[in-house]
């Protein structure tokens, strides 16, 4: 064992899992958002340009 692992709690693997979802979560949901704010965007451009 080094000094390092000595030093973790038992659960550290676990907290860092979870810390890793956690933000991995949080970048998918952040990217559904700006997908659908561009689609939403687009959308509205077409129906500028349709109209004129």
């Amino acid at each position: 064992m080094t000094k390092l692992s000595k030093r973790l709690p038992d659960d550290y693997a676990v907290l860092l899992a979870e810390i890793k979802e956690r933000v991995r979560s949080a970048q998918y949901n952040a990217l559904k958002a700006v997908n659908n704010e561009l689609v939403a965007l687009y959308w509205d451009i077409g129906k500028l340009i349709a109209i004129r």
